[in-house]
C-alpha cells in the first residue's frame, strides 16, 4: 500500500522461506497438506486452463505472464500453507499487525491526497478503486481480530484495533469507491456470524440491521460519495443513448461487452491473455468500444470477464474455484459447533478475504498485477493455516516453533 515496488521479490522470498521451513521444521501429525488435496486439485484448474489456452493458440500469444500469474496462485497458496502448518497456531495471529499497519499507511496516504487536491485521491500503487477495496478489507480484518488477544493489555489492544478499523474505513470512504460498498453487507453478515453466534437469532438479526444502518449512514454522510453515486446513475442513462461515451460507467460497459464477445467467439480456450486481448480490443475501435478505450485499456475491468475472454470456460471455472474452494473451507470452520473462538476468527477473516476479492473482482481487475495475485494466495494460505486447528486439534497446538 506504500509502494508498487518489490512485491514480486517479496513473494519469491516467501516461497524460499517456506521451502526452508519445510526442510527444517517437523511436519504436523496429519501432514503439511493433510485435508487439502481437494483444494490443490481446484487450484490446479487455473494452471490447466492457461496451458490449454496457450496450446490451442500454439503458444504464440506471448502470454507467459498469464502462466506465471496462475503459477503464483497455486504455488503461493499451497507451498506457503504447507510451511505455515508447521508453525505454532498462536504465532500465526501476528501477521495481523502487518494488515493494521497497512491500514494506517493507506489511510494517511488517501487523507493527504484528498486534503491536498480537494478531490478524489489518485494513488500511485493502485487505481483508486483497487486501493479503496483493499483498504476496506484491511479494516474488516482488524475488526474481526478483536476475537484475538495479541498482548497482555486486552482493553488497550481492543481500543487500538477499533481506532485502526475506523481510520481504515474513513480512508475507504475518502477513495469514493462505489463498488466496494457491494461487499459491505457480506462483511457485516460474516461479522455477525463470528461475534453473535451465542447471542440468539433475534439479537444476531438486530445486530446485522444496526451495522447495515450505521454503514449506510456513514456512506450517506460523504457528499463526495453521494455525488459519485448520482454521477454513476446519470452516466448509465447516457450510456443507453451514446454507448461509446468516455465516462466511468460507459467505459466499463464497453470493456465488459467486448470481453463477452471475445468469450462467445472462442468459449473453449479464449483468445489468449496479454497482447491478443489488446489487439482484439483495438480491432473493435469505433464499433464496440471508443477510440480512447481501444488505445488505453488492455484489460476488461472485471476478473471473471477477463478470465473468460482470455482462457475460456475452463479458466472461468478455475477463477471461481480459486475464490470459493477456500471460501467453503472457511465457511465450514466458521459455523461448526464447538470451535474455539480464535480459530473462528481466522475462518471469518479468510471467508471475508475470499468473498471480498470475488465481489471486488466483478467490476475491477483486482488480479491486474502479479503482486496482488501473490498477496491473495499468501494471505489465504496464512488464514487457512491459522484456522486449521478448528478441524483437527480443537485448539491443542502440536508444539512451539522456533
Amino acid at each position: 500500500m506504500a509502494t508498487s515496488q518489490g512485491g514480486s521479490a517479496l513473494f519469491y522470498v516467501s516461497l524460499v522461506a517456506s521451502l526452508a521451513a519445510l526442510a527444517c521444521l517437523p511436519a504436523p501429525p496429519d501432514g503439511s497438506l493433510g485435508g487439502y488435496k481437494t483444494l490443490a486439485a481446484c487450484l490446479a484448474v487455473t494452471l490447466v486452463a492457461v496451458l490449454a489456452s496457450q496450446a490451442a493458440h500454439h503458444f504464440a500469444s506471448g502470454s507467459g505472464s498469464e502462466f506465471e500469474r496462475a503459477g503464483r496462485l497455486v504455488l503461493g497458496m499451497l507451498v506457503c500453507l504447507a510451511a505455515l502448518r508447521r508453525l505454532d497456531p498462536r504465532d500465526l495471529r501476528y501477521p495481523l499487525l502487518g494488515f493494521a499497519l497497512a491500514g494506517w499507511v493507506a489511510s494517511v496516504t488517501v487523507a493527504k491526497l484528498a486534503w491536498a487536491t480537494g478531490g478524489r485521491p489518485e494513488t500511485e500503487e493502485y487505481n483508486a478503486v483497487g486501493y479503496g477495496n483493499l483498504l476496506l478489507l484491511f479494516g474488516v480484518l482488524v475488526v474481526f481480530s478483536l476475537g484475538w488477544r495479541l498482548t497482555r493489555h486486552s482493553r488497550t489492544e481492543a481500543a487500538v484495533k477499533i481506532v485502526t478499523a475506523v481510520a481504515a474505513f474513513y480512508g475507504f470512504v475518502l477513495t469514493q469507491t462505489r463498488t466496494g460498498w457491494m461487499a459491505v453487507p457480506v462483511f457485516i453478515l460474516i461479522g455477525v456470524a463470528l461475534f453473535a453466534h451465542k447471542a440468539g437469532r433475534r439479537k444476531a438479526i438486530a445486530a446485522c440491521f444496526i451495522a447495515l444502518a450505521l454503514a449506510a449512514a456513514v456512506g450517506a454522510s460523504s457528499s463526495a460519495l453521494r455525488q459519485r453515486v448520482e454521477l454513476g446513475v446519470t452516466e448509465l442513462h447516457k450510456c443507453e443513448i451514446a454507448p461509446l461515451t468516455d465516462s466511468s460507467m460507459c467505459i466499463r460497459l464497453q470493456l465488459w461487452g467486448a470481453a463477452w464477445r471475445m468469450f462467445t467467439e472462442q468459449p473453449l480456450f479464449g483468445i489468449g491473455g496479454g497482447k491478443p486481448f489488446v489487439a482484439r480490443l483495438q480491432a473493435e475501435e469505433g464499433r464496440g468500444v471508443s477510440t480512447y478505450v481501444a488505445q488505453n485499456f488492455g484489460e476488461a475491468h472485471s476478473d471473471p470477464l477477463y478470465t473468460l475472454a482470455t482462457t475460456g470456460i475452463l479458466g472461468g471455472i478455475g477463477l471461481l474455484l480459486a475464490y470459493f474452494a477456500p471460501a467453503w473451507i472457511f465457511l465450514k470452520r466458521l459455523i461448526r459447533n464447538g470451535i474455539p473462538q480464535e480459530y473462528r476468527v481466522a475462518a471469518a477473516m479468510g471467508l471475508a478475504f475470499c468473498l471480498g476479492f470475488a465481489i471486488f473482482g466483478l467490476t475491477e481487475l483486482m488480479f491486474r498485477g502479479m503482486r496482488t495475485v501473490s498477496f491473495y494466495a499468501v494471505s489465504v494460505a496464512w488464514l487457512l493455516a491459522a484456522s486449521h486447528s478448528a478441524t483437527v486439534h480443537y485448539g491443542q497446538p502440536h508444539g512451539r516453533s522456533t
